[in-house]
């Protein structure tokens, strides 16, 4: 057998993966609080006492 590759030789720089996972972090923290905002803004606009009286 050749030269065997180490297990767990790390394939990527690691700035670029942490620039990465900023970016995603930053996004989804984003993506959470306008998702707030906008369900709280549909909460009230919609009467949910009015949809049980059928």
């Amino acid at each position: 057998m050749s030269k065997k590759k180490p297990l767990f030789k790390p394939p990527y720089n690691i700035k670029d993966v942490s620039v990465l996972f900023g970016i995603v972090a930053l996004f989804l923290i984003l993506a959470a609080i306008l998702g707030n905002d906008l369900f709280g803004t549909f909460q009230e606009n919609v009467n949910f006492g009015l949809l049980n009286n059928y």
